[in-house]
């Protein structure tokens, strides 16, 4: 008698152990799709206009836990008064993104002029899944030159990429 109430708790915990484990991943969190990286919502590509042209691309990548792209830009920017843009050349310059990190809202982005090898600083702040505003950062401004205001960035498809100017 003394066997047979061993061998019964030994199948009801047995139940117990394969119910448990059945049911240790709850239906909703089954078909869940994976998390995304916060890097994700600034992948792809991104255009700043000017008088109707772009004027600035910016193409983001994510590779493994880090971001990489470009930044084709126009090599000359004067300012108003305002900070606002008064003018773009239409000579271009390229940058490579060396480093991006997220700090609280926005991505730190540390680029290197391919050419002159020039290293910049910009700040990328997502205002929208698919507008961002995009700043100098850290960057010596010549006496009397405006601080720049934030250009606005919309987020292209990849076959809708326009040419900087």
């Amino acid at each position: 008698m003394q066997r047979v109430a061993s061998v019964f708790l030994l199948v009801v915990s047995s139940l117990a152990i394969v119910s448990l484990a059945q049911t240790s991943m709850t239906p909703g969190l089954q078909n869940a799709p994976a998390r995304k990286s916060p890097l994700e919502g600034y992948t792809g590509t991104w255009i700043g206009m000017f008088q109707g042209h772009a004027w600035i691309t910016m193409k983001l990548n994510k590779q493994g836990t880090d971001l990489t792209g470009t930044i084709q830009r126009a090599a000359k920017v004067d300012f108003e008064n305002s900070g606002d843009l008064k003018s773009v050349s239409d000579e271009t310059a390229t940058d490579a993104v060396q480093k991006a990190v997220l700090q609280g809202d926005s991505l730190l982005l540390t680029v290197q002029d391919t050419t002159s090898l020039e290293t910049f600083h910009y700040v990328m702040r997502l205002t929208s899944a698919n507008t961002a505003e995009f700043r100098m950062s850290g960057m010596n401004m010549p006496p009397g030159m405006p601080k720049p205001k934030p250009w606005q960035l919309s987020r292209v498809g990849p076959t809708a990429v326009a040419p900087v100017r």
